[in-house]
């Protein structure tokens, strides 16, 4: 039986609520990345307006496609979600996106660095990542 190893600290707090796992396997250990949905979904709509939103994890997100429809749900671009997440841009974000968000845009910046090192750690082990929405 695989350990399971959950990295749970965005979700705490918001236990009841929507999640979303993000998760790799290798041959000993199930890795999860547990947070809540409004931590992750805030991120995408955010990172919709200033990138391309026409292939990868944005595209799923903004069609409502994805892990959506199918969970799990794999991630097929690995290395085009790693730059995602290390692409996100704090001074991107409208007045309107802060006032509308305020309590978590904070948090936002540590959140896009936690995926992307989740990512990162996902393909150096070799791993597919999948995405299941909760």
């Amino acid at each position: 039986m695989k350990e399971e190893l959950v990295n749970d600290s965005y979700y705490v707090g918001f236990e009841g609520q929507p999640e979303i796992l993000i998760l790799f396997e290798s041959p000993t250990e199930k890795n999860i990345l547990k947070m809540w949905n409004g931590y992750f979904e805030t991120l995408l709509d955010v990172m919709c307006q200033y990138e391309p939103s026409n292939e990868g994890i944005l595209h799923e997100y903004y069609a409502h496609e994805g892990w959506y429809e199918e969970s799990p749900w794999e991630i097929q671009n690995l290395d085009a979600a790693i730059l995602l997440f290390k692409s996100f841009d704090m001074s991107k974000l409208t007045s309107e996106q802060i006032e509308n968000s305020e309590n978590i845009v904070p948090a936002l910046p540590e959140v896009a660095q936690r995926i992307s090192t989740f990512l990162e750690a996902a393909k150096s082990n070799g791993s597919n990542v999948y995405i299941v929405y909760d």
